[in-house]
């Protein structure tokens, strides 16, 4: 399926890592930013917040309010502007060195904050090895729009192009149009965002599989 005449576009968010390990990874280091500066420990309730049982702001105001003050744009500041602790999963990992040692190239499209998506890149380890990094925030376009997808349109006219994301209500609609093939990465149940694989089928992928290492090369 995949072979030299390919370029392989990945979403990022849930695809390449599990976004709730951002997310874990940011509250542990808004933990420690104010543990540091008002001696207050938040760690025990950092599960529950993660299980959405308790919101994390909400948490640090009923902690602070109203002796300091943490004003949510200084939240919001250290959540997008960390540089997270996450990491690739064996069996993504895996498939990158095939893919590497074939001579496959490889480009990301996501939606969200410049930063925030470049460090989790490079905290990836792979913001030297990807070939193009689209996001939406730098090009004013989110997904579904064609925009994004247009630019490696027009640059790799000459190749295969491959969508593997997870996200069935914005991911897979632009590809499809475009006649990219398209790969869904399924939900082991730590995803953000749910799937509905009972939208029209514009909306879904061509293909499901339950980890990269499935994709054939």
């Amino acid at each position: 399926m995949i072979d030299n005449n390919t370029h392989i576009v990945f979403d990022l968010d849930d695809t390449l890592f599990k976004e709730i390990d951002f997310v874990k990874s940011a509250y542990v280091y808004i933990n420690s930013y104010i543990n540091s500066r008002f001696n207050i420990d938040l760690s025990k309730n950092i599960k529950k917040c993660l299980s959405g049982e308790i919101n994390f702001f909400n948490l640090i105001n009923s902690k602070l309010y109203p002796d300091q003050n943490f004003p949510i744009e200084k939240y919001l500041e250290l959540y997008r502007f960390h540089y997270p602790e996450i990491k690739l999963s064996k069996d993504t990992s895996v498939f990158f060195e095939k893919i590497l040692s074939h001579n496959i190239e490889f480009s990301i499209i996501t939606d969200g904050r410049s930063i925030s998506q470049r460090n989790k890149i490079k905290a990836l380890g792979l913001y030297d090895l990807v070939k193009n990094i689209i996001i939406s925030e730098e090009t004013g376009f989110e997904k579904p729009h064609l925009n994004n997808f247009k630019i490696l349109n027009r640059i790799y006219s000459n190749k295969k192009l491959i969508y593997i994301a997870d996200n069935t209500s914005k991911d897979f609609l632009a590809p499809n149009s475009l006649n990219w093939n398209t790969i869904c990465l399924i939900n082991n149940g730590q995803n953000i965002h749910p799937q509905d694989f009972n939208l029209s089928i514009d909306y879904l992928p061509k293909i499901k599989v339950n980890n990269l290492t499935e994709i054939n090369i």
